[in-house]
């Protein structure tokens, strides 16, 4: 526990000036972050050893997904032809092949475009960011303090067995009840309440779902954490598995509304 508290003490005192501060400080963090997420997938278990140069691709497309400007389709369309062409280049079906290929592309647009966003969001506004970001802390330490008190029944016992529905629901009602509020007094007091409330509970379930599909990532490969880069917490898909959904949750509904 002691570990946990300290690496989690260090991480924000990092990141807390970062996100204030912004600019190119804070480009250059999120970048890094990007790469260091794309090297935890890379290093998942596999049957095959891939060459060197694949990997070093995939850093190269997930920094520069991170840093693409409003030309964006330039960006992922480089993204998807160069890992399939090293296809041809490499030759070599037990090392690198199609499936292999479409695998790696589909994250480092993930991670890219996840961690761009970030960016783009914390330009319009950092109470937005907060409040993306409370989304998820508020629901996670609501739903493990109601989990560890109430929880009865299991949520996704194959994959999770320490969740519960009773964690889950508590959690996604004050995570959204306190991150709404957060958004009201701080950033539109005219919002369209309903409309607010319902967008976080999405965004609050959704980071619940990244959670769990992180989870089953990890089962699927028989590993407790993506890496031990913050020790007590793993890696860093393990810490923003749930505010990647929410991004992801965010992007899609600004399309909407």
């Amino acid at each position: 526990m002691k570990k946990r508290i300290i690496s989690a003490v260090v991480a924000l005192a990092i990141f807390i000036p970062l996100v204030l501060i912004g600019g190119i400080w804070l480009k250059l963090a999120v970048c890094v972050l990007g790469v260091l997420g794309m090297k935890e997938f890379l290093d998942l278990p596999h049957k095959n050893k891939r060459p060197k140069y694949v990997d070093v691709i995939i850093y190269a497309l997930t920094i520069l997904l991170v840093f693409m400007d409003e030309r964006r389709e330039i960006y992922y369309l480089l993204t998807i032809l160069i890992p399939m062409l090293a296809v041809i280049y490499c030759n070599d079906n037990k090392k690198y092949n199609a499936d292999e290929a479409f695998k790696l592309i589909g994250m480092s647009i993930l991670v890219g475009t996840v961690f761009h966003t970030f960016l783009v969001i914390r330009e319009k506004s950092l109470m937005l960011f907060i409040y993306l970001f409370l989304i998820t802390m508020l629901t996670d330490t609501y739903a493990h303090l109601a989990g560890s008190l109430v929880g009865k029944h299991k949520f996704a016992p194959k994959i999770s067995p320490n969740k519960t529905w009773e964690g889950a629901i508590i959690g996604g009602i004050f995570g959204t009840l306190c991150a709404a509020t957060f958004y009201y007094i701080g950033i539109d007091d005219n919002v369209n309440v309903l409309l607010l409330l319902i967008v976080t509970l999405l965004l609050s379930c959704l980071g619940q779902l990244g959670d769990l599909f992180f989870s089953a990532v990890k089962r699927n490969h028989d590993i407790k954490d993506f890496s031990n880069i913050m020790p007590g917490h793993g890696g860093i898909l393990d810490r923003l598995d749930s505010i990647i959904f929410v991004i992801i949750g965010y992007i899609l509904l600004s399309g909407i509304f």
